[in-house]
């Protein structure tokens, strides 16, 4: 049963699959869709209805029940269609689409089935004919511009305030100059008896005249007048090509987008999970520069950076090939959306982890991130990893150390209540303020300690610059004056919650820059498995 309601809410998908089936049946209500407003225009020709009248009837009926079963059907999926789509934008159109099914469907149904339904077949026409809205489903080009009507609506906004303004004062001005309140020679005898009147007047010529005002006498009747009249007319033709302006260029904003959307679906493919060999394991694509994801997926570099600005789960880094370089030498594409993504970053949660990986510098230092991420797929644990924010950023809103902020000293955790209330909507993304993002992870690892019993050992991981071992796995038992804030921090946790075993990882950034660091993740990830399985064999068994 699952199946088959999964089947049908992929046929009735905003964007159906291109199976046959999905095309078969979308073809065949388009089809209907065309046949029955044909019908509905037929049935209004006398001559044609007196000898065709009981087959249009009949073919009314077959329509009106079929499109009944689809709104039913449609129905019955409609919570699917709802967990797909999760964006206003899509439930909106889900919701419109409805609407309009049910005003095309539901008036013929209730006329046909009555007891004079031939007799009130004429009637609702205009609801019958409603069907035809239904063909924005199979078009997309519909929803393109109604998007790009919204995504304009505050310049198309202020354009009608501009015009509006304009016109009442222009209108204000024609009837004083007409009645002669502070300009000459005006007749007493003019047709602008009032200002409303003189208003309804302008209003009018802005769609040529469509009352009639013009042909009952209602013209200026001063040279002046006159002018005001023809400084109208000009605000008629900027009333008709300031929003076509606007919608045209929301329209190509809105193509531009739908591109975009389709290059993102492709960047997200190319990081997809692959098997390695040197890790025996799947993992996420590594870190790919800039060049050759253009190459291969045809990209082009703005796209790129649009992306970034509106899209999550990627970033580009600047990175340089010798350390005497001052300048970089290509720019890296890196994907962080390995299972959720959060306000600092990205997360992955499993069930019943022993061990939880933390990558506070991953914004700031080079592929420690990606190799922090392989390490916990090695060892199946949890993984938290800041891929946001760094000690002194360029952009303010990303300014914060998520290893030596003073924040780790105050113990509470209050990002239910606060951190969830600082998102700042700039463009396309949520930006989240600095402290609410840094208490959001210390959220996360006290709450990863308290939901999981089965955790017991704490593995930060760091880049050091100018180390001359690939890595350096470091345990940590006493407070110290050099350890870190996080550090710090985990070991007040330790003391809270019994056994907790921490251990410092640091990698050589000469380690994380090399090409193929593979092999040094595997090495690393197979040292700490050795050193984490020693450790839980020595606990006591619970």
């Amino acid at each position: 049963m699952s199946n088959i309601r999964q089947n049908i809410a992929a046929i009735f998908d905003l964007s159906p699959d291109e199976d046959r089936l999905s095309r078969s049946v979308n073809r065949s209500i388009y089809i209907l869709i065309i046949l029955s407003t044909v019908v509905v225009i037929l049935e209004t020709i006398p001559t044609f209805k007196q000898g065709y009248l009981p087959y249009l009837y009949t073919f009314e009926l077959f329509v009106t029940v079929i499109f009944c079963g689809e709104l039913l059907l449609r129905c019955a999926v409609l919570d699917l269609l709802l967990q797909k789509h999760t964006s206003a934008w899509e439930r909106f159109l889900l919701f419109i689409y409805l609407v309009i099914d049910c005003a095309a469907v539901v008036p013929p149904l209730i006329f046909l089935f009555s007891p004079e339904g031939a007799v009130h077949h004429d009637y609702f026409l205009s609801l019958r004919l409603l069907r035809i809205f239904k063909a924005f489903r199979h078009d997309h080009s519909v929803e393109l511009i109604l998007k790009a009507v919204i995504n304009k609506r505050t310049e198309l906004l202020h354009s009608a305030i501009l015009v509006f303004t304009f016109t009442v004062f222009l209108s204000v001005l024609l009837y004083e100059i007409e009645h002669d309140f502070e300009f000459g020679n005006g007749t007493p005898n003019t047709p602008f008896t009032d200002i409303f009147t003189t208003l309804a007047w302008a209003f009018s010529m802005f769609v040529n005249d469509a009352i009639g005002y013009q042909e009952t006498g209602l013209l200026p009747t001063t040279s002046l007048g006159r002018v005001v009249a023809w400084i109208i007319g000009f605000l008629n033709i900027g009333i008709v090509i300031i929003p076509t302006g606007i919608i045209a260029s929301g329209f190509l904003e809105v193509l531009e987008e739908n591109k975009i959307e389709s290059q993102y679906a492709l960047l997200k493919q190319a990081f997809r999970k692959k098997f390695n060999a040197t890790l025996g394991i799947e993992v996420f694509e590594r870190p790919r520069t800039l060049l050759t994801l253009q190459n291969a997926l045809f990209i082009q570099e703005s796209h790129f950076y649009k992306m970034l600005e509106t899209k999550q789960g990627f970033r580009i880094r600047a990175v340089y090939s010798a350390d005497d370089e001052k300048y970089n030498d290509t720019n890296l594409v890196e994907h962080y959306a390995y299972q959720t993504i959060t306000d600092y970053g990205a997360a992955i949660r499993r069930s019943s982890a022993q061990v939880l990986v933390l990558a506070p510098g991953s914004a700031a230092e080079e592929n420690i991130g990606y190799f922090s991420y392989c390490v916990a797929e090695m060892l199946s644990a949890h993984f938290l990893s800041n891929e946001r924010y760094q000690q002194n950023a360029l952009h303010q809103d990303y300014d914060i150390c998520f290893k030596t902020s003073p924040l780790y000293d105050d113990d509470t955790h209050s990002v239910h209540v606060t951190a969830k209330k600082k998102k700042r909507f700039k463009g396309k993304q949520h930006i989240i303020e600095p402290k609410a993002a840094l208490e959001t992870f210390k959220y996360d690892i006290h709450s990863l300690l308290l939901d999981d019993p089965s955790l017991s050992i704490i593995l930060v991981m760091e880049s050091v610059h100018g180390m001359q071992e690939p890595y350096r796995i470091s345990r940590i038992d006493t407070h110290t004056p050099d350890i870190s804030a996080l550090l710090r921090y985990c070991l007040r946790l330790r003391s809270r919650t019994g056994t907790l075993h921490l251990y410092h990882v640091r990698i050589s950034d000469t380690t994380l820059s090399h090409y193929d660091y593979y092999t040094y993740i595997q090495q690393a990830g197979t040292a700490l498995q050795t050193t984490l399985a020693s450790v839980l064999a020595s606990q006591p068994s619970a």
